[in-house]
């Protein structure tokens, strides 16, 4: 099963969507948008990733999708994290898959918050 986070964010959507990727940013995470909308949101080496698992440490490659929704006139924003993401690295790798996605919810949450955009978020594991 898929882990998700959802942002319920107010005010402008576009203005939303640069703060969470100024907070990606801030994790190491580039985005690429698709023509549907959708984020492709990654960072970390596929090739290192590939050979080394979780060896590759740092370079680990974790990839999220990223979807808006309209929520009752507010922007949803919805993080997913595919299940099986890190299983290259092992047991290890799926750890830091875990800990690395808990870290970008915080950093999202925490510069959404300090805008004084975030109305609410909620996590299903």
């Amino acid at each position: 099963m898929a882990m998700t986070i959802d942002y319920i964010i107010s005010g402008d959507p576009e203005s939303a969507k640069a703060v969470i990727r100024e907070a990606l940013a801030s994790q190491g995470f580039d985005v690429e948008v698709e023509p549907s909308g959708r984020w492709n949101v990654a960072r970390g080496s596929k090739k290192a990733t590939m050979f080394l698992g979780a060896l590759a440490g740092k370079n680990q490659r974790f990839t999220y999708g990223l979807y808006f929704y309209d929520h009752n006139g507010q922007l949803l924003a919805r993080l997913m994290r595919e299940t099986g993401s890190g299983a290259m690295g092992g047991v290890i790798g799926v750890s830091r898959a875990n800990n690395v996605f808990t870290e970008v919810d915080q950093a999202v949450g925490e510069l959404l918050t300090q805008r004084g955009i975030l109305v609410s978020s909620s996590r299903q594991d």
